[in-house]
This record gives structure tokens, sequence and C-alpha cells, in this order.
């Protein structure tokens, strides 16, 4: 049952609700781990689509190597928790926002569902995006790097986490307009500082395109970059919407007639 925002709990009551919030999210977890495996067969050929999409290897590239007995096992399991967090995460998302349902005034219940719907549009969109767009021009980048000096192998637990950490990489940094639009509701900063900072931002953003990215080419980093620069400027006018209304200032004539009238109304 989801919390209202009017509520408002003890200390053993917000650790009883989080323990009920952990709950319903590894059940979530568990659920989206068995669907992977069962359809396993089908993970496995979106996960190898982007590998498939890489011309001019030798056919052995392709193939997927592994190097001891439990390997094909250990990394099945951890792509099928990986793509269990990718299913589950619109019940995880709303399990995070649900515990903080309480710290939201009964004025802000208007934000809380249009957020949660934003959160997990923006994660799984940025999967999305980074998995059909980006990733299969970044594997032709490193693997046609070189090709025909080299014996490019793949490593099964290689490739899927490189695949994994790049997908959940995309879909982790789409978060940022929410981010920030919660920042300015709750008054950190306004659209004035998101303008005033712009070129501070977009150094960090490509920073951040750098460094974030496993695969360190040109294209990946420049695909991560604009989208950020992009969600960043979207960010300012939604910032301006929520944010706190400021205070209209008194001018400098209104202070002096409050100060003629303290003085009309002292006593003689």
């Amino acid at each position: 049952m989801p919390v209202k925002v009017d509520d408002r709990f003890t200390l053993f009551e917000h650790l009883d609700e989080l323990r009920k919030r952990l709950m319903w999210s590894l059940i979530a977890l568990a659920v989206g781990v068995l669907v992977a495996a069962v359809f396993n067969s089908i993970v496995f050929d979106l996960l190898l689509y982007p590998l498939k999409q890489v011309t001019g290897l030798d056919p052995a590239a392709y193939k997927l190597t592994t190097f001891s007995p439990a390997e094909p096992f250990m990394t099945s399991l951890k792509i099928w928790v990986v793509v269990g967090v990718m299913l589950a995460a619109p019940i995880l998302i709303w399990q995070m926002w649900a515990y903080v349902g309480p710290a939201f005034s009964s004025t802000e219940k208007r934000y809380f569902y249009p957020v949660v719907i934003a959160t997990t549009l923006l994660f799984l969109g940025g999967v999305v995006f980074g998995y059909l767009v980006v990733l299969p021009k970044g594997l032709q980048f490193l693997l046609g790097f070189g090709s025909g000096n080299f014996n490019i192998q793949n490593r099964a637990s290689d490739y899927f986490t490189f695949v994994a950490l790049f997908v959940l990489a995309f879909g982790v940094v789409f978060e940022m307009p929410v981010v920030l639009v919660l920042l300015a509701k709750v008054g950190v900063l306004d659209d004035k500082f998101l303008r005033k900072n712009r070129r501070y931002a977009i150094l960090i953003n490509a920073i951040v395109a750098a460094f974030i990215t496993p695969s360190q080419d040109a294209f990946s980093m420049l695909a991560m970059f604009i989208p950020l620069v992009v969600l960043y400027e979207i960010s300012i006018p939604l910032a301006r919407l929520v944010q706190p209304k400021r205070k209209v200032d008194t001018g400098p004539e209104d202070a002096g007639d409050d100060r003629d009238d303290d003085l009309g109304r002292a006593p003689a």
C-alpha cells in the first residue's frame, strides 16, 4: 500500500516502512531475475545483437569464449541479475519514492507521481538509447581498431560486463533532470543559477561523458555528452516551474513609510 504524503512516522515506523519497501523491491528483483532466466535464449540474443552489428571481424570473434567449467553459469547468473534490475526498475523506483513520500507536504502531492513516472521513463530511455544507438558504434570502433593485427576474441564475462555497465551508465546519467528539478523544488538552486553556470555544467558533462562510458571512443563520449547538454537545458524551464516563488522585496520607499508610521505612533 503506498504511503500517503500526509503521513508522519516515528523512527521505528520508518524502519518498519523501510523493511517493507526493501522486501517488495527484493521480490520484484527476484521476479525479474526469474523472467530473465526463463527467457535466457532471448536475453542472450539481445545482448549479442550489438556485437553482431560489428563488421569486418574474424568469425571467431562473434563467438564468446569461456575459460573455466563454472564460467558459463556464473556469467549467465550475472546477466540475469542485471536484466532483472532493468525489468524491475519501475517497481524499484516506485518503492524508493513511496518510502520518501511522507517528506512531501500535501501541496507537493501533485509532483509525486510525475516525478516517479519521469524517473522511470528517463532511466529506461537512457538504457534503450545506449543499447540501440551508441553501443553498436562503440563496439565497431573498439573491435575494429587494429583488427588486422590482433587475434580478437571476446570473453563472455568481459563482454557482458562491458555491455551491462555501458547501458546502465546511460540509464543513470539520464536521471539528471530529475535531480536538478528536485534541487530547485527544495530551494537549493534555481533557474538563474542554472543559466549562470551553464558553461561549468557543459564542462562537467564533458568530464562525466569521458569517464563514465566504459568505451573510450569519441563517438560514445559525444553520444553521451550531447544528450546531457540537452537534458540540462530542458531542466532550466522545469526548475523555474517548480522552484519556490520569491517574496516580493519591498522598496526603500515602503520602508520609509513604515518608519514614518512608527514615529507617528511614538508617545509624546
